[in-house]
């Protein structure tokens, strides 16, 4: 699906006609669909070393010309990712102009500069978010039309034809719902945007289905409790260990110059135990988030031929992430490009295409464009539609 076109193959095999390069990789498949004539393999070819190269020049740049080169960096990136997938002897391609995606964002750091600015001189004006609200389904049509336009697959484009209400209630009022209802209700919302990016994301002519399964979303859900409490009970334990340690270093007393060295000590145990609550919920959310992406992968079809299939191990994708994480910064971030190939590999080594027609079959059509500043909003404020 564009924007993530993180996609799997079939049995023990090698994925062949790759252009220059091919992929071994022994993974496991899920079943053939029945009727199925082709289980359709997807291959990333990208490599770190080559990819850092592409990386260190975007950083270098990005640097010296104040941040103006990201918008080239940026093209630069999703064309080698884009280009590096490949599914059946073709790869994807990315078509956004560097001066389109550098438009956009300097459209919308004005604006987020002037709203920053009206907050610093009244804090009244956080009545704007209101407005937000109100344009935030608009906005988020608007940019995975853009970033689905952008993405072609044998010359074919994607598109994406939202509708405000839609959008409304699976990217507004569904997320409300979890709130108030302390999280039970997060399968209704993952349902919800699932298929509502399915059901308005299209292939050419051709148009996605997508109708995740309640009761699978909530077996996720009940796993991922599971996986909390045990991630829980281990930070937990860690964090008692490390309060404790703090509380038998604090013998210095709690007046004189040591006074504030020693109520620090004191406050360890909590900041400890807070900190232990903040990483169970961040890995919660990603184990969570991979089994979404499981079910709805495994509930969508295309124009009725094409479905296609996700089996991402959930504690193998924290356990990439986090290791990711630590690794760059321990390398004080040279290991960036390195996470980047392997996140994706790992993607595109877990879903697969399932078909009962060729693909050489799909006719394009013209859709609309979307909007750049949109997608450049959701960029640069790090929000990930996932489409």
């Amino acid at each position: 699906m564009a924007g993530s076109i993180r996609l799997h193959g079939s049995g023990t095999e090698s994925v062949q006609g790759l252009g220059e390069r091919e992929v071994d990789e022994t993974v496991q498949h899920p079943t053939r669909w029945e009727g199925a004539e082709a289980t359709h393999s997807f291959g990333f070819t990208g490599r770190a070393g080559e990819y850092f190269g592409i990386w260190i020049v975007n950083l270098l740049l990005s640097i010296v010309t104040l941040g103006i080169y990201t918008a080239w960096a940026k093209v630069r990136r999703l064309r080698y990712f884009y280009g590096n997938t490949w599914l059946d002897g073709h790869n994807f391609e990315y078509h956004a102009r560097p001066m389109q995606i550098l438009i956009g964002r300097l459209i919308v750091m004005a604006v987020l500069a002037i709203y920053f600015g009206l907050n610093f001189i009244s804090p009244a004006f956080g009545v704007l978010v209101i407005p937000y609200l109100i344009a935030f389904p608009w906005l988020l049509n608007k940019s995975m039309a853009f970033t689905a336009r952008m993405t072609s697959y044998r010359n074919v484009r994607f598109n994406f034809r939202g509708t405000y209400w839609g959008a409304f209630g699976a990217f507004i009022a569904a997320p409300m719902l979890t709130m108030f209802s302390l999280g039970i209700a997060a399968p209704v919302a993952s349902q919800m945007s699932s298929n509502y990016i399915g059901k308005h994301l299209g292939y050419g002519t051709a148009r996605f289905e997508t109708d995740a399964p309640m009761g699978k979303l909530y077996r996720n859900f009940g796993m991922t409790i599971v996986f909390a409490i045990a991630v829980g009970l281990v930070a937990g334990a860690l964090a008692f260990a490390g309060g404790f340690y703090a509380i038998g270093l604090n013998t210095i007393g709690t007046t004189g110059t040591n006074a504030d060295l020693a109520k620090f000590l004191e406050a360890v145990p909590g900041i400890v135990a807070l900190l232990a609550i903040y990483i169970t919920l961040i890995l919660a959310i990603l184990f969570y988030m991979a089994g979404v992406r499981n079910v709805a992968f495994n509930a969508t079809r295309l124009d009725a031929w094409y479905r296609l299939t996700s089996d991402l191990g959930r504690g193998r994708y924290v356990w990439i992430l986090v290791s990711n994480l630590f690794a760059s910064i321990f390398t004080i971030g040279l290991l960036r490009p390195w996470a980047a190939i392997r996140t994706w590999r790992y993607f595109a080594a877990h879903t697969t295409l399932l078909a009962e027609k060729d693909l050489d079959g799909f006719a394009d059509e013209a859709a609309p464009e979307g909007n750049v500043a949109a997608a450049e909003f959701f960029d640069i404020e790090g929000i990930d539609i996932g489409l």
